[in-house]
């Protein structure tokens, strides 16, 4: 298996580079600074690429199984402090399904959020504290994210993970609920492992039950 992953040197891909590495797979980590990343591996390879431009990202996704984005914006300060737009996450999968059509690669997992899209009876928790206080412009911009592609990329394998609050311990071995369409899961934890994360992403990479998918996954809470 060889993989693409966008934003390694963040928690999240660096989770996803090492667990990918574990699992024995070739690796090509593409970030704006390789400095970063200081994981030695023959199975790693680290490119410096400009994320937002296709041409650059295209030989990089040649002979690649799957791509996985882990980029990600930094939350703090929401509408009520009125933060420019968040447009990182649409910006940035233009020039990826641009890249992965001119290379031939089908399969694209890419991480989002619970509450990508504003939905009826939300918690408090994602109604006030997430939307109107920390991340709603970067929600917003995921949930425009996922429309792109559900409108317009059709003739990719995509699957989008929408996550809860995310934690930088260790894998937790808990079971992990997934639901197709779902916004949140009312069942399940409002926090995951970055590492189980990892997991997952890299467990539905020939899961055909979530191509051109949104997902919202979390531990399940009864077992």
């Amino acid at each position: 298996m060889k993989i693409s992953v966008l934003g390694a040197t963040g928690p999240s891909g660096l989770q996803t580079v090492l667990e990918a590495l574990e699992r024995g797979y070739s690796v090509v980590a593409l970030v704006r600074n390789p400095d970063k990343l200081t994981i030695k591996d023959d199975k790693l390879q680290v490119c410096k690429v400009d994320i937002f431009k296709e041409d650059e990202l295209v030989p990089h996704f040649g002979g690649c199984d799957a791509v996985v984005s882990c980029l990600g914006e930094g939350g703090g300060g929401g509408s009520l402090f009125g933060r420019n737009k968040c447009t990182l996450y649409t910006d940035s999968i233009r020039s990826i399904v641009g890249a992965m059509r001119k290379s031939g690669v089908k399969r694209l997992i890419a991480m989002s959020s619970w509450g990508s899209a504003v939905t009826e009876g939300e918690p408090f928790l994602m109604k006030w504290v997430l939307r109107r206080l920390l991340i709603g412009e970067i929600l917003e911009n995921i949930g425009e994210m996922e429309d792109y592609l559900n409108q317009e990329c059709q003739d990719i394998n995509f699957t989008t993970v929408r996550l809860p609050w995310l934690s930088n311990g260790p894998s937790t071995e808990k079971p992990i609920q997934a639901e197709n369409g779902r916004q949140y899961l009312e069942n399940s934890e409002t926090q995951i492992s970055r590492r189980d994360v990892a997991k997952y992403l890299l467990d539905i990479i020939n899961d055909s039950s979530v191509y051109k998918a949104c997902v919202a996954i979390g531990y399940d809470k009864k077992k």
